[in-house]
């Protein structure tokens, strides 16, 4: 179980400013090196990582990652980062220090009851290492919330036009259930995406996150989404999906999407 496990100190690596290495999309560039074909990114730009903190308005808001633990792991401040439920269901990551794991540092390993023990190794490893705020941060800078947008700041700017910083708490809880479920996101699904954040305030309130004046409030808010960029001719398309073809039986293309190839 424990052989060759992949390194904890990888994480820093991937997702700490100002280097780490997801904080660039993956882009495709033809044979000079000089003109890029396709980037999986809403832009090209590089993502920007931000913080989180309780007070300070330049940090990601506190109402962010109380809606996405409400939504995704309601135990997350409790237990070890990791539950043994769903042990034999590859596709089940029930925590959010195991869907990190799972999604940089075991993607390539085959579905397998040994792959889910070794998921929840690891879990309980950069839990005790790095602790959890540190896990809520890194998941809200890394997360995917479809259209190719990794990351609070880029979905917050793709969907609402504003930075992760400013988003009110109904707009945190729209983000944090399309991070549970990418395709359901406000450029595809925009009534359904509105709901679930409906239902996700309501999970907050019964979790204590949020106190019923709080809720009032977040349920009164008409959050407004961005029209959808119109569709960018692609490049040489026939040439990126034969790479991404051959690339297929070497690197998942989920891998690809999430950046910094």
């Amino acid at each position: 179980l424990t052989r060759d496990l992949p390194s904890i100190e990888t994480l820093p690596q991937f997702l700490n400013p100002p280097d780490g290495l997801l904080l660039q999309p993956t882009r495709i560039y033809d044979r000079t090196r000089e003109n890029i074909l396709f980037t999986f990114a809403p832009n090209d730009s590089a993502r920007r990582y931000i913080p989180l903190s309780d007070s300070n308005p330049q940090y990601l808001p506190k109402s962010l990652a109380e809606a996405v633990i409400a939504k995704t792991d309601p135990k997350f401040w409790q237990h070890s980062g990791y539950s043994l439920a769903d042990l034999t269901n590859p596709d089940s990551h029930v925590t959010l220090a195991q869907r990190l794991v799972f999604d940089l540092l075991l993607f390539n390993e085959e579905p397998s009851l040994q792959r889910a023990l070794r998921e929840r190794i690891l879990a309980a490893q950069i839990t005790a290492h790095f602790g959890r705020t540190q896990i809520i941060e890194w998941y809200l800078n890394s997360a995917n919330f479809g259209r190719y947008a990794y990351g609070a700041e880029t979905a917050a700017q793709l969907y609402f036009g504003k930075s992760a910083t400013q988003l009110s708490t109904a707009e945190s809880a729209i983000l944090a259930a399309v991070s549970d479920s990418p395709s359901l996101n406000p450029y595809d699904a925009p009534q359904t995406a509105l709901e679930r954040g409906i239902a996700t305030i309501q999970l907050m309130q019964t979790q204590g996150l949020i106190s019923d004046e709080a809720t009032a409030n977040a349920l009164g808010e008409s959050p407004l989404f961005q029209t959808p960029p119109p569709a960018t001719p692609q490049f040489a398309a026939a040439f990126v999906n034969l790479l991404l073809a051959q690339l297929d039986s070497q690197i998942p293309r989920a891998r690809i999407e999430r950046g910094g190839l």
